[in-house]
């Protein structure tokens, strides 16, 4: 692999594996190169640098972009490349096998105090909804009831990708209804000028993006910031709101959850949502914890009904533990989920 010194030198590798994909595609009907996946990561770090590690070796800065750098690594080097120029909300952007891609993201994530997902609600995931040029071509909607006995538990799982034509009658119906019970966890977004398809890319609830097509790298690196800046008015907006009055975040589920299960995962620590919480008053249908968010170790207080929770997140704590356990429950366990500050929803 030929050294990547460079933002330029970045895109036009970018730009030479849309173009590698598009003939594949045009001449045999699959990707012959590996999608560009681009991952937004929150973070409450100051730079990049000793403890903040990277998904695979060390970074290494690019001569030619303030806040740009690429990893240096022995076996996968020019692999993953950060744009961390907005200190709270960092680009990731790799060329890796999407497997081995999101491992690597995982573990970093998750293993690294003070970085988090940017877990996009359906809002953010519907942002270019009847914008000029933009069009939805398909969605995934998931409800997996995690916290319920194998042998009990129900699960709903669907992708409905559509193109130009509706081949199931009432198919429509179906899923605006499906959209309105389940989380949505992907949407795919094609950008046409004309009869042409400029962009095509899946978003997901982990703010992560596959980019399929892509005729313009910089449209692409556009579409990302626009997310991500997105994204942070979200967190200043609820930020604020928080420093305010420090209330809570009430976040409402559109199915039931188990509360015993729910409290057997939370004391233990376990689990994506990364709270590690004591249960100190307990009712049949109410449950009320303190712990930390391991995000960043910061206190939390939460209070859990069978389809409610309220998230109390003391001043100077993170607030993108709101959307981490909205996220999450919705996909998992509690189908959408919405949060409200003061009757306000936010991440909207």
């Amino acid at each position: 692999m030929r050294p990547i010194k460079t933002l330029n030198e970045f895109k036009e590798r970018a730009q030479e594996s849309f173009q590698s994909n598009k003939e594949s595609l045009e001449t045999s009907g699959v990707n012959h190169s590996t999608q560009l996946k681009a991952y937004l990561i929150e973070s409450n770090r100051k730079g990049i640098g000793g403890i903040a590690g990277c998904p695979l070796g060390n970074w290494k800065a690019l001569r030619d972009s303030r806040g740009w750098y690429t990893n240096e690594h022995d076996e996968y080097p020019y692999s993953f490349f950060l744009d961390a120029s907005d200190g709270r909300i960092w680009k990731l952007y790799s060329f890796l096998d999407v497997k081995m891609s999101d491992l690597c993201v995982n573990d970093w994530v998750t293993q690294k105090k003070g970085l988090d997902y940017c877990w996009l609600s359906r809002d953010h995931l519907l942002h270019w909804k009847g914008q000029n040029c933009w069009e939805e071509r398909g969605i995934g909607l998931r409800y997996a009831d995690g916290l319920a006995p194998a042998e009990e538990a129900g699960n709903f799982s669907l992708k409905a990708w559509h193109g130009a034509g509706r081949h199931i009658d009432g198919l429509d119906e179906l899923l605006e209804k499906a959209r309105e019970a389940f989380a949505i966890y992907s949407i795919r977004w094609q950008k046409r000028i004309g009869s042409d398809i400029n962009l095509s890319a899946e978003w997901y609830s982990n703010g992560k993006v596959t980019i399929s097509k892509g005729e313009d790298v910089d449209e692409v690196l556009t579409m990302v910031t626009e997310m991500a800046a997105r994204y942070k008015r979200s967190l200043i907006a609820a930020t604020n709101l928080r420093d305010k009055t420090m209330g809570s975040f009430e976040i409402i589920f559109s199915q039931n959850i188990d509360l015993d299960a729910f409290s057997n995962k939370v004391i233990r620590g376990v689990g994506d949502m990364r709270l590690w919480l004591i249960e100190f008053e307990s009712e049949p249908d109410f449950r009320r914890y303190k712990g930390v968010d391991l995000h960043n170790w910061d206190r939390v207080f939460l209070d859990v009904g069978t389809d409610y929770a309220y998230l109390t997140i003391p001043r100077k704590g993170c607030v993108n533990a709101a959307p981490r356990i909205a996220t999450i429950q919705g996909e998992d366990n509690a189908g959408r989920t919405q949060i409200f500050f003061d009757g306000v929803e936010l991440f909207a």
